[in-house]
């Protein structure tokens, strides 16, 4: 099986993962946190095989866009051998608040 391309946190990504994990930790069980980071781990490894299988942003060029959850994207670029992981954004919020 191939490794995958590594994997890289703007400052903006980790900053977004961060107030997820506050706000998650307040308002979900054990359980369900567990799953909720089985999940993000699984897709963080999918877009690392896959980087491709994901469609670009239609407003950002090189940009892509996974739904991790009906509430949460991750917006990622490529560079070399990088999946650059660009942020985690809240689609509750408004998009003019997503900064990628």
């Amino acid at each position: 099986m191939k490794s995958g391309l590594k994997i890289r946190w703007t400052e903006e990504a980790t900053k977004n993962l961060e107030n997820i994990i506050i706000y998650l930790e307040t308002n979900w069980t054990p359980k369900e946190l567990k799953k909720f980071f089985r999940k993000l781990e699984k897709q963080i490894l999918l877009l690392s095989l896959f980087p491709e299988a994901y469609p670009v942003s239609l407003t950002k060029k090189r940009i892509h866009r996974c739904i991790l959850t009906k509430n949460l994207t991750i917006y990622y670029t490529i560079e070399d051998d990088f999946l650059i992981l660009l942020s985690i954004f809240d689609t509750r919020q408004h998009p003019s608040k997503a900064k990628i």
